[in-house]
Parts: C-alpha cells; sequence; structure tokens
C-alpha cells in the first residue's frame, strides 16, 4: 500500500533502527520512544486493524513481541514491559497499519497506561457475555456468516422524538469482528 506511512517505512527499513527482521515482520527501536528501548513490532503485509491480519501473521508479530520483551528485560533492566496494540482509531491507533508496542517499564517511570474501573452491572455482564459468546462459538467453528445479533435497547425519549438512532457500541465493534 504506497498510502501507508508504516509501508513505507518497511520499504526504507534502512533508515531506522531495526533489532529484529524476517520473512513476516521487523521490529525497530521508536524514533519518538514513550521510554527508552520503546520497540515496535511491525507485519510487513499491511492490514490496518488486528481483525485483518492473517491469524499466522498475528501470533507470529506476538511471538516476536514476546522475544523483544525479554531482549529489553535481559539487556536493558527493564522491570517490566508493556506489548499495547491500539488497534482502531478510538483506541489511540494514529496510522493505518498494524504495529505492536513493546514498552519497557521500570519503577518510578513517566508512563501511566492504568485506567480507573468502572463496576459493570450484572445485567451488563450477562448480555455482553452472550453476544460474545455467539461470535466466539461461529468464529471456532469455522462457519464463515456470523450470526446477526439484535440488542434490544431503550432510546431515551429525546432521541424517539427526532427519529435518531444511536448505534450500541458494543455491537457497532463485534461487527468488526472477523
Amino acid at each position: 500500500m504506497t498510502d501507508c506511512d508504516i509501508c513505507k517505512l518497511i520499504e526504507s527499513k534502512d533508515a531506522f533502527k531495526v533489532i529484529y527482521e524476517d520473512d513476516i515482520c521487523l521490529a525497530i527501536l521508536h524514533e519518538s520512544p514513550s521510554v527508552s528501548g520503546h520497540c515496535l513490532v511491525i507485519p510487513k503485509k499491511h492490514s490496518t486493524i488486528i481483525e485483518e491480519t492473517d491469524d499466522e501473521v498475528v501470533e507470529h508479530i506476538f511471538v516476536v513481541a514476546n522475544k523483544v520483551s525479554s531482549a529489553i528485560f535481559d539487556t536493558l533492566g527493564a522491570h517490566g514491559t508493556n506489548i499495547v496494540l491500539n488497534n482502531g482509531a478510538d483506541a489511540g491507533q494514529e496510522l493505518p497499519h498494524v504495529v505492536v508496542n513493546v514498552i519497557p517499564r521500570k519503577e518510578n517511570d513517566p508512563l501511566n497506561l492504568e485506567w480507573q474501573p468502572k463496576q459493570a452491572s450484572q445485567e451488563e455482564l450477562k448480555t455482553t457475555s452472550s453476544m460474545m459468546k455467539v461470535y466466539a462459538e461461529h468464529i471456532y467453528s469455522g462457519k464463515d456468516k456470523l450470526p446477526e445479533v439484535k440488542i434490544k435497547k431503550e432510546e431515551p425519549a429525546a432521541e424517539k422524538e427526532e427519529g435518531k438512532k444511536e448505534d450500541d457500541y458494543l455491537v457497532k465493534g463485534l461487527k468488526r469482528m472477523p
């Protein structure tokens, strides 16, 4: 894909600090790291999000990310690593190409990747679990077409009056699943 900055990076990889490469992916040092040693594992075949990536490639890039993480522990003295995939613009993905970040962590480093947990209601957990289970069973059974999931959602009165219908965020996400 010629319009993809990451694909262009792969083509000009000699200009970057490549720490690992094979036929499927490469790992480079991030040029604008969150902390020193921040690495990127990048599949060579273009795909925008992980759901568009072949399972074998997904498996391989995470094996490589694990090896890069081990190297970070052994060579940089990290106390931990974060292995992060920003999957989609709403998840912080800045460029339209799958990239796995391997970030060294040390005590009192400047990064804060924590979030405030929210308590989910039992009804929400039950509904989400049921929806995802149906999709997961379909995916792992090898069936090509996923079942249609319909959620009965009470719309706020203001939306009913204006004729607007807001898509359920969970359903939108599930529609992305392969």
